[in-house]
């Protein structure tokens, strides 16, 4: 690893240094109104493949989890107030991955959508294309 990449992941976390980390995650059911209602940072961490095939949550930040430390160098800033973090991937497989990743290295809650795409949209949400 580059020492400018190190440089850029230890930016990405300083917001982070000194606060309590989160030790465990929550898979939760969730509708889509629910995610927004809870004011949660929504991250569908698919594939841009995926994203193309069955769309998205409107407003949802999409970056593929291939790691924690590439993940929170794209996301940190947008995770410093300490609202919680919501990861969605196609059945919930890969967000329970990604979420036992980052327990204990952010302090956001991390919330794992239960059931996926597959569960959000059987629940009535029509995705929008991805951009």
């Amino acid at each position: 690893m580059t020492s400018r990449r190190l440089l850029l992941i230890g930016l990405a976390l300083l917001p982070f240094a000194g606060v309590a980390r989160a030790e465990t995650f929550a898979t939760q059911a969730m509708t889509v109104a629910d995610m927004q209602a809870n004011g949660g940072l929504i991250v569908d961490i698919r594939t841009p493949e995926e994203w193309a095939e069955s769309g998205v949550i409107e407003g949802a930040r999409l970056v593929t989890f291939d790691g924690a430390e590439s993940f929170l160098a794209a996301l940190g800033p947008d995770l410093a107030s300490g609202r919680d973090l919501i990861l969605v991937c196609r059945s919930g497989r890969r967000t329970a991955a990604a979420a036992d990743a980052l327990a204990g290295v952010i302090p956001n809650r991390i919330i794992s959508v239960d059931g996926g795409m597959i569960a959000v949209m059987q629940g009535g949400y029509s995705p929008v294309p991805a951009p």
